[in-house]
């Protein structure tokens, strides 16, 4: 095994490049929760049947937002 050359296609991050990405996913993930919240208001105003579906959609991002928030902390990551 030590004949096996070390895989170098990975590029080295610090924890503050990879404190920053996760800041910006998250960030990412609650603009596109924002988007749908103003679309589900439309579609609430409309009655139209699907606004059910996306409000579920909502609110199980939501919950996913909230765990990684916990689940960073419990690391010790602490996200801006």
């Amino acid at each position: 095994m030590s004949n096996m050359p070390q895989r170098k296609d990975q590029t080295d991050c610090t924890c503050a490049t990879l404190r920053e990405r996760l800041a910006f996913n998250i960030l990412l993930d609650e603009l596109a929760i924002a988007a749908l919240s103003d679309a589900l208001a439309l579609l609430h105003a409309t009655g139209d049947p699907g606004a059910t579906q996306i409000e579920h959609t909502i609110r199980t991002h939501r919950i996913a937002i909230l765990k990684q928030r916990v689940i960073l902390g419990a690391a010790g990551i602490e996200l801006e």
